[in-house]
């Protein structure tokens, strides 16, 4: 099986990132400052699934945080 570590490098340039996370069962949808995307599907009942991670070089400060819950688009 391949890696599972899906990313790639964003250049900030001294701006702050900002991050858009959707989740929707199976698939994480995340928007990094309008410029980068990143699309993977994820399986949250496998045993290894422990949660989402983000790395990067020095610091981070959370500035502000928003959490919605999204509705179904059809009720089932």
């Amino acid at each position: 099986m391949g890696s599972r570590v899906q990313g790639g490098r964003l250049e900030l340039n001294g701006e702050n990132l900002m991050l858009q996370i959707y989740l929707d069962r199976s698939m994480v949808e995340a928007y990094a400052n309008e410029l980068k995307s990143l699309t993977i599907r994820v399986y949250p009942s496998r045993p290894d699934a422990l949660g989402i991670q983000i790395w990067g070089d020095g610091t981070l400060t959370v500035k502000s945080m928003g959490i919605w819950e999204m509705k179904p688009v059809f009720e089932s």
